[in-house]
């Protein structure tokens, strides 16, 4: 999985990401469980195999290779860190040929004495929909549930500290990928059952939906500057990874709640990909199958990354189970 691309070219210059190989990961196990190509199932055992290398002997991992295979840092970030379990703890979950789920194991079980020191708070989102996923394989591992629950507690404590009566989010700054955070709280409650995840999670969730979607459309937060409490929100560069986030988040609320207006919400969010979006122009591209790496102003940038295209179909795989009662929701109105 190339990092980047010229266009729809990959750009070998730019070498590899465990980042983008985990996200590939899950969607290429994602697609093997939709169709069972043993094509499909190569590329996801070759994912994997690159996250097992990118493991450090201590537990963490690398993110960034050359392309001539050459590590170019000593340790990944946080959120590389937990992005890794997530993929890892999806293909726990999955129904998956035994090496497979063995390999996913050990990587996830050498990495667990760095959860609790692991501070970043989308790492912690990443790294508890990883414990999710693997309570959903053994759901009587009573060390993982614990590390569920710290991960969780230490977010709603986040929350609690920050929010107020006109924010009601984690920290003081709306940056990227901010879906997460409320999707791991629901996923944290349908394990734990503890309600004050769900409260957290869906309090979270409306605030989001009331600062990113206008008028049907999703706004996500531009990338040139942010949202920093009590300034005003960039608009722009919207990127692909922050829609992927919202649908997932919607469809984990809906999932967990079952209010049709989540499933609604998730389906404006992945549309984003598809022209339903401030500017009004694609970002998919179906001749080439990848995504524009942003929008602008001026339009969609014509580079197709790694990141944005793996994101479009991250959405899209998502979405996918949730198409027919979503047509069915709409004939009942």
């Amino acid at each position: 999985m190339i990092q980047h691309a010229i266009f729809s070219i990959p750009n070998r210059r730019t070498g590899y990401t465990t980042d983008d190989n985990a996200r590939a990961l899950i969607a290429a196990i994602m697609e093997f469980e939709r169709t069972q190509s043993r094509s499909i199932l190569r590329l996801a055992s070759t994912y994997l195999s690159f996250i097992h290398y990118a493991q450090t002997p201590n537990g963490r991992f690398h993110n960034f290779m050359a392309y001539d295979q050459v590590w170019l840092d000593d340790q990944g970030s946080e959120d590389c860190f937990g992005r890794s379990l997530w993929a890892c703890g999806y293909a726990l979950a999955a129904d998956l040929h035994p090496n497979i789920k063995k390999v996913a194991k050990e990587l996830f079980d050498r990495a667990t004495p760095w959860i609790p020191v692991t501070l970043s708070l989308r790492a912690r989102a990443y790294m508890a929909m990883g414990c999710y996923y693997y309570l959903k394989y053994m759901p009587e591992n009573d060390k993982i549930r614990e590390m569920l629950a710290v991960l969780a507690d230490s977010m709603c404590r986040d929350f609690e500290h920050t929010s107020g009566p006109d924010w009601a989010w984690f920290e003081d700054v709306l940056t990227y990928s901010n879906g997460m955070m409320p999707r791991a709280l629901f996923f944290a409650y349908q394990i734990l059952q503890d309600e004050k995840y769900l409260r957290v999670a869906a309090e979270s969730l409306d605030f989001l939906t009331s600062v990113c979607i206008v008028d049907d459309v999703l706004h996500p937060i531009g990338c040139n500057g942010w949202y920093f409490r009590n300034r005003e929100r960039a608009w722009y560069d919207q990127q692909p990874v922050d829609p992927m986030c919202h649908t997932l988040a919607y469809l984990a609320a809906y999932d967990t709640t079952g209010k049709k207006e989540y499933l609604r919400l998730a389906k404006i969010s992945f549309d984003w990909f598809f022209g339903r979006n401030s500017v009004g122009e694609p970002l998919y591209d179906p001749v080439t199958g990848g995504c524009s790496d942003a929008l602008s102003p001026q339009g969609r940038n014509l580079n197709e990354g790694a990141e944005s295209t793996v994101c479009c179909l991250l959405a899209q795989l998502s979405m996918q189970p949730y198409l027919d009662k979503l047509m069915e929701f709409d004939c009942g109105q």
